[in-house]
């Protein structure tokens, strides 16, 4: 009987605590540390998802409940979320497992240049490859890293064979061209810049 009192005014004991931890970690807005204190003892999921959705909270109180969170939800909607952080973003989009987030993210002209790139490395489809490597209104370090993922011929040829194409972006597509008739095509043409022309030349069986 006296054990079970014991136990029982522990747990009361303990559940007092992190009520005061939550109440800190949630409103205490003058001492960000103790906060980070508060907020590192916890184990509630709520608290942690409430902080890490919340914009008025500070980006590092933020960046801690977020790496404790374990919803996907949170994930998705703070990844997607274009008025959010770009590191807060980033934390997210490394703990998103939806295709349709990267895919999102990868395809939308609005969003920054890193979160997309982070977004694209993670996509496994194809056509958001092929659309993005043939799309010359999209920033070339991103069309690189799309044209590296597609495994489609069409893709390449187009692309080499397209003179008001970046140079750089052309040379990854005619290296993995294996159309003999686009090198000769090209190896032909006096309009085609110097070294895309040497390049498919040294391709000519």
């Amino acid at each position: 009987m006296f054990a079970a009192i014991v136990t029982v005014s522990a747990q009361e004991k303990n559940t007092e605590g992190q009520n005061l931890l939550k109440e800190i970690a949630l409103n205490d807005k003058e001492d960000i540390e103790i906060r980070k204190v508060a907020l590192a003892r916890i184990t509630d999921q709520n608290v942690f998802r409430q902080i890490a959705l919340d914009k008025n909270v500070d980006d590092d109180i933020r960046k801690i409940a977020l790496a404790r969170v374990n919803d996907q939800n949170v994930y998705r909607e703070i990844a997607l979320d274009k008025n959010v952080d770009d590191e807060i973003r980033k934390i997210a989009l490394a703990r998103v497992n939806d295709q349709n987030v990267f895919r999102e993210i990868a395809l939308d002209k609005n969003v920054d240049d890193e979160i997309r790139k982070i977004a694209l490395a993670r996509v496994n489809d194809q056509n958001v490859y092929r659309e993005i490597a043939l799309n010359k209104n999209v920033d070339d370090d991103i069309r690189k890293i799309a044209l590296a993922r597609v495994n489609d011929q069409n893709v390449y040829r187009e692309i080499a064979l397209d003179q008001n194409v970046d140079l750089d972006i052309r040379k990854i597509a005619l290296a993995r061209v294996t159309d003999q008739s686009v090198f000769r095509q090209i190896a032909s043409d006096n309009n085609v810049d110097a070294e895309i022309r040497k390049i498919a030349l040294a391709r000519i069986k």
